[in-house]
């Protein structure tokens, strides 16, 4: 937590945790002991970077896993693994023999993953630790000025010079590059033409393991309900059996009541209950404000008998919230109400207060929509029904369609590693590279940046500004060589010259990466990432700096065990 202290010498700034030895940042020892754990979580991810694997042993896995750089969701539960050890370590150790250095790089590592949103890549580590280090060496305000200036000059050329991809031809030549496995290809290529090349958001595919050997695509359209079932009440969600299934899959055509206000009277929901069951309906609740009382009784009552007597019919509650869905109330939301297919509109949103009949079978004409089908979670909740999909509808963020890949394989592995390396190139490849643009990958883009970063030096430019100017150019080509050496095993003289190359070559998209050949078109070879990826990372690096220069005061508390209470 960073807070200010004003004093008689002025504004101090200083990190505080939980976990009382004070330190000044103005010795060196503390600077260094900041950055040891961040160097760590370095050598971690890019062990997983560029072909490279990492084994882990999860929390609850008594057999290893084989992590990849294309695995960026395991690749993030193992550094938050990583920093639950930590913390668990030291809150487990006795307080007289802490090493307050483990204190201090912890207290590094907590702020750098603050400023990264748990969002870390290799290039984040790598240039924070680098440049911090440097920065260390002349801890001054110009040389501060001098690297924030660089990150920026960084950012710009980057994005002057992104590659923008539209084209369905373009964009089947780069995934012919990536993939040269048939079975992969078809399977992108049947994802690209359901969406018509438009990935507007990671939420639009989503991968998943098949029980089955051969991969199948399902497409639906519908509603993405921002808020899930309703889950404040563990005897409701028992009725609905997500404690085991944590899903609610309903593929039959339901009844919605669009209920104003909070649910308390079960006379109030009753009748509709009833009637549902006799059709054999399930029921979708949305409620402005909440569900509890009698009525949420009523209801957990109706879904287990109906489930002891056989009857598909259930009642899934659901809150709208306002904020969450753009800032529309109910009232406003007429798309929505429109997509429940209420027969009366909003006219047929039905408050105790206003309405003149409480719903029920013989006025179901006037409340009751209708939906074809449902799958929810406590988190977020779909909804479907038969609708004209037209352009207008590709501007409502809820109304969306989605492309479900189910990944096959002969045994658990395969499948495991197909659906990584598919969600990958979908929904953080592809998705974010269509839509913000492309820059060359192994970190040549940066490589190719040295030069500009360069021009910032002037014949007149203070020393420690150039020496913050210099750190930069020195910290961009460690990512290139780092990526080089974990794919093809060049040693440390071969890496030298190939960065060398990519800095002094005038094209943007073209680099060498063989010793002594011609450049490639490293878009023609699909080696390519997202440019907003890797802006917002320098984005974090430099905000990482700022925050932990400016701080000249660490407190590392350390806490007394909790005493057993006498009995």
């Amino acid at each position: 937590m960073l807070r200010k202290a004003v004093g008689r010498g002025g504004s101090i700034r200083s990190i505080k945790t939980l976990h009382t030895p004070v330190f000044k940042t103005n010795d060196l020892a503390t600077k260094q002991a900041l950055l040891d754990d961040i160097k760590l979580l370095d050598k971690i991810v890019n062990s997983t970077s560029h072909n490279k694997s990492l084994l882990s042993t999860g929390k609850y896995r008594t057999k290893p896993q084989i992590i990849t750089s294309q695995d960026t969701v395991k690749l993030q539960n193992v550094v938050r693994e990583f920093l639950d050890r930590i913390q668990m370590e030291q809150s487990m150790a006795d307080p007289k023999q802490v090493d307050l250095k483990q204190k201090l790089s912890k207290i590094g590592l907590q702020l750098f993953v603050d400023c990264h949103d748990r969002n870390i890549i290799p290039m984040s580590t790598t240039l924070s630790h680098i440049l911090m280090q440097q920065y260390n060496q002349s801890p001054t305000r110009e040389t501060l000025n001098g690297i924030q200036q660089s990150l920026s000059k960084v950012r710009k050329f980057l994005e002057e010079n992104k590659v923008i991809i539209k084209s369905k031809d373009d964009i089947d030549a780069l995934v012919n590059e990536v993939y040269s496995s048939r079975l992969e290809l078809d399977i992108i290529k049947r994802v690209l033409e359901a969406v018509d090349y438009k990935l507007h958001s990671p939420d639009t595919v989503r991968v998943v393991k098949s029980s089955r050997t051969t991969d199948d695509l399902e497409i639906s359209k519908g509603w993405r309900f921002p808020a899930g079932i309703m889950d404040t009440n563990e005897a409701y969600l028992r009725s609905l059996r997500l404690p085991e299934k944590k899903l609610v899959s309903i593929e039959k055509e339901m009844l919605v009541l669009v209920y104003d206000g909070t649910l308390k009277d079960a006379d109030k929901i009753l009748p509709t209950l009833n009637y549902a069951a006799k059709i054999q309906k399930s029921l979708l609740l949305v409620v402005t404000g909440d569900c509890i009382g009698d009525a949420l009784t009523c209801i957990t009552i109706n879904n287990n008998k109906n489930m002891r007597q056989a009857n598909d019919s259930r009642a899934i509650i659901m809150k709208y919230n306002t904020k969450a869905n753009g800032d529309l109330a109910l009232q406003e939301n007429y798309d929505f109400i429109n997509f429940l297919r209420l027969p009366k509109g909003f006219a047929s949103v039905y408050s105790p207060e206003f309405s003149p009949c409480v719903p029920s079978k013989f006025c179901e004409d006037q409340f009751y929509g209708k939906l074809a089908s449902l799958k929810a979670t406590t988190g977020e909740a779909f909804l479907y029904n038969s609708t004209d999909w037209s352009d207008n509808d590709s501007h409502n963020q809820f109304l969306q369609m989605t492309v479900t890949v189910k990944v096959g394989g002969h045994s658990e592995l395969e499948i495991d590693q197909r659906r990584t390396s598919l969600d990958n190139l979908i929904n953080n490849v592809l998705c974010h590279g269509l839509s913000s643009g492309f820059i060359p990958s192994y970190g040549i883009a940066l490589a190719k940046a040295v030069l500009p970063v360069s021009t910032l030096i002037k014949p007149n430019t203070p020393l420690e500004t150039k020496l913050g100017i210099e750190a930069v150019t020195m910290a961009l080509t460690a990512p290139m060589a780092t990526a080089l050496e974990n794919m093809y095993s060049y040693n440390k003289f071969q890496v030298a010259g190939l960065v060398a190359d990519a800095i002094q070559g005038p094209d943007f998209t073209k680099a060498s990466l063989e010793p002594n050949s011609k450049e490639q078109d490293l878009l023609e070879r699909g080696i390519l990432e997202p440019w907003n990826k890797i802006d917002q990372c320098l984005a974090n690096v430099a905000t990482f700096i700022r925050l932990l220069s400016s701080c000249n005061t660490v407190v590392a508390q350390v806490n007394e065990k909790p005493k057993r209470a006498n009995t």
